[in-house]
């Protein structure tokens, strides 16, 4: 196998050039208008729940291959995430606080199973044992964080979001600027 290294066309660098500065831009709106930016989240969270409803239910009624349980199940499911669409698009604060409510809640059992696994697992060495344990003590430590301020969970899932698409604009602008693409041929 070689590998070659191609100039990509001008019209791809040009691309990757806008869509890195509108990554940018909306990286600096995202951090400036968070108000707007949670509720564009849960707009898309309650359409993607329906759209995902709607697929599952068509799926269980259509698919004749699968066995009536599975079938079953799959239009139970579309049923359950079509009614969440309908609740996140209804009521987005409540849906917000579900949301972080159950974020805090994976985390508190994911902290406890280190905690445990820490404790129970004699066949693992002193330090990954001591380590998991601080470790899980830590991790259930911030989930009473996230319970307690729901807003701060919010408020970095929003600059998380918005370091990600600097991240990601800075990425496609250095692409475009290189310019460079690998093609391996056999």
């Amino acid at each position: 196998m070689t590998i070659e290294v191609q100039k990509s066309p001008t019209w791809l660098r040009i691309l990757q050039f806008v869509t890195g500065g509108i990554a940018i831009a909306l990286s600096g709106y995202v951090i400036a208008n968070p108000v707007t930016t949670a509720w564009f989240f849960l707009t898309f969270l309650g359409i993607s729940l329906l759209v995902v409803g709607i697929s599952s239910i068509l799926n269980g009624f259509f698919n004749g291959t699968a066995s009536k349980g599975t079938r079953a199940i799959e239009i139970v499911i579309g049923i359950i995430a079509i009614i969440g669409g309908l609740f996140t698009l209804a009521h987005p604060i409540a849906a917000l606080a579900t949301l972080v409510w159950f974020t805090s809640l994976f985390v508190l059992i994911f902290g406890a199973g280190l905690v445990a696994t820490g404790i129970a697992r004699r066949d693992q060495g002193k330090g990954a044992r001591i380590a998991k344990i601080i470790i899980g003590i830590i991790v259930v430590a911030l989930s009473g964080i996230l319970l307690a301020y729901p807003g701060l969970t919010v408020s970095v899932m929003i600059i998380f979001l918005s370091i990600n698409l600097f991240i990601q604009g800075i990425d496609r602008i250095i692409s475009g600027a290189i310019g460079h693409r690998i093609i391996r041929r056999a």
